[in-house]
């Protein structure tokens, strides 16, 4: 019989995880404009390590407006590229998707519509969307993995919801390592 546990991994799942308020920390009414502002959560490192032994493909996902109302001091790719040097290689997330787009252009890119999904499944092939999850900190995280048609775990911070939920990433990365 088959686990009906809704986070079982199989080969072709692959872990989708918004990057403010889960990987790093949020800014309270505001944007990681530089990379000094970029500061990892407690346990993201370790949750990267599990992740990296469980799931094939690690996509990041993150809507970035700031870039839209032109508020960014180091350009998004410097930061990014920090981000990553952060990170031993051997753990790093296969790609980091993002949309510049102001929320009312109605983009496809811009979560929660699933265009970064479309774009992950189009460079990974190997992906299987219903096969997968995303881990978010919002609602708009949630509905843009339900959109792609994949299983979601939010991690409680930026919005109050009902939704059953984690601490943080690693604890999240844990349960899935456990089961």
């Amino acid at each position: 019989m088959m686990n009906s546990h809704p986070y079982l991994i199989r080969s072709d799942s692959a872990l989708f995880i918004d990057r403010d308020g889960v990987i790093n920390k949020r800014i309270p009414d505001g944007y990681v404009r530089k990379t000094s502002e970029f500061i990892f959560l407690p346990g993201t490192l370790e949750a990267f390590e599990i992740f990296r032994e469980l799931f094939k493909r690690i996509i990041i996902v993150t809507n970035q407006q700031g870039i839209g109302k032109g508020l960014m001091i180091d350009s998004i790719d410097d930061i990014h590229a920090y981000f990553l040097s952060l990170i031993p290689l051997e753990i790093h997330p296969d790609k980091i998707y993002y949309c510049p787009h102001l929320k009312e252009s109605n983009c496809v890119c811009r979560k929660p519509k699933p265009g970064m999904a479309l774009m992950a499944k189009n460079d990974f092939p190997d992906i299987n969307l219903s096969s997968s999850i995303m881990v978010g900190d919002s609602k708009s995280d949630i509905e843009f993995g339900e959109n792609a048609g994949m299983r979601t775990a939010l991690i409680y911070g930026k919005e109050d919801t009902s939704t059953p939920g984690f601490t943080n990433l690693l604890e999240f990365a844990q349960l899935l390592r456990n089961n």
